[in-house]
């Protein structure tokens, strides 16, 4: 079965966040990236799209989050915490331990130290995806680490039928036809505005 994997930016359309999609072979679910900055400009984008992003299984990324309950070496709490967990409830997604916990961000001066700020929210109820493994081995030349989800694929098949029209068929000729001549026949003398463009269409 192809789960075609297909980046989705008429979703949310913001160079930090990236919207994947994939085919369950039952519906489409959503993986998403952020990358939000110190004022948290994607965080705020989140929310306003909270109702657009269903069946989203896992939202991951750096949220440039520090606080005391995933950074034990931070003494705070902050802020932003409340909005971030408000778009991960609204979503059904639960805050995803690492199996190994360490910094998943290293400090590139001596002033500063090493932080989590890199989170993954996963959906407790959908088995196919497990928590989550840091590889602070591998995050060189970045100063970020690596993580990887465990994804599991079910190995029943799931036969899927479709009507479809034999291409260069009699079939075909008749439809295309039909589909010309309706749009031949549309009315476009009084396109006048926006909306009278969308009633034709519609």
């Amino acid at each position: 079965m192809k789960m075609r994997f297909t980046l989705r930016p008429n979703i949310i359309n913001h160079r930090d966040i990236n919207v994947l999609a994939f085919y369950s072979g039952q519906h489409i679910n959503y993986i998403i990236n952020v990358y939000s900055n110190d004022n948290q400009n994607a965080l705020q984008v989140l929310n306003c799209n909270i109702i657009d992003l269903n069946d989203t299984v896992v939202i991951t990324g750096n949220f440039n989050i520090r606080n005391n309950n995933w950074d034990p070496n931070y003494p705070h709490h902050s802020i932003y915490t409340e909005d971030l967990f408000t778009v991960a409830e609204s979503l059904g997604l639960d805050l995803s331990p690492p199996l190994n916990p360490s910094p998943t961000r290293f400090a590139d001066n001596l002033h500063d130290t090493n932080s989590v700020i890199d989170l993954v929210f996963i959906n407790p109820n959908n088995p196919g995806f497990s928590q989550h493994s840091l590889h602070s081995e591998l995050h060189r030349p970045s100063d970020h680490v690596p993580f990887i989800i465990e994804v599991g694929i079910n190995k029943t098949n799931i036969d899927n039928s479709f009507w479809s029209i034999c291409k260069d068929s009699e079939e075909e000729k008749n439809f295309i036809k039909a589909i010309t001549d309706n749009i031949l026949a549309l009315d476009t003398t009084n396109i006048t505005s926006k909306e009278n463009l969308e009633t034709i269409v519609q």
